[in-house]
């Protein structure tokens, strides 16, 4: 089984192709993500991991079609990002692309020309805990900026 860990950064994972741009941490391959194509055939990767990475590249929706290029059918992909309104993201000066709970809908999925991609998993995540017991979050959530931390999104390649 083929895993690539994408903009690795210190989070190196054993058993994993990681990758970075940079040449200060640990990696198996240097690439910078807004360099397309990458270096792994077609059709040859089961499962991609991105934990806040996707927020930095230029074209989100370009790095996503070379995912689904890379990958084989069956293979998952497993994104987290920060929250369009979370202080990570309002803080983050390098922080590019803005992801809600919406973004990867069938329909924008369909729009951005990603038919392939079929999310599978989507979940709110919470670094307070004590955020998980205010209520109407759902409705709230316009009101009260910072209210949702991250999100992690999960796709299944479908060719």
């Amino acid at each position: 089984m083929k895993k690539l860990n994408l903009g690795c950064g210190d989070d190196y994972k054993e058993g994993w192709i990681n990758v970075d741009f940079r040449k200060n941490v640990k990696t198996e391959v240097i690439h910078d993500l807004n360099k397309i194509p990458y270096p792994f055939k077609e059709n040859s990767i089961d499962l991609v991991y991105m934990r806040q990475v996707l927020e930095h590249v230029d074209r989100p929706i370009n790095v996503l079609k070379e995912l689904s290029r890379i990958c084989k059918n069956g293979a998952r992909i497993k994104i987290y990002v920060p929250h369009a309104n979370s202080y990570a993201h309002i803080s983050g000066i390098e922080h590019r692309g803005l992801f809600t709970e919406h973004t990867f809908s069938k329909h924008h999925l369909n729009e951005y020309e990603l038919n392939n991609l079929v999310l599978v998993k989507q979940r709110f995540l919470f670094v307070n805990k004590w955020k998980k017991m205010i209520p109407f979050k759902k409705y709230l959530k316009i009101f009260l900026n910072g209210l949702y931390d991250d999100l992690y999104f999960e796709f299944e390649v479908r060719k």
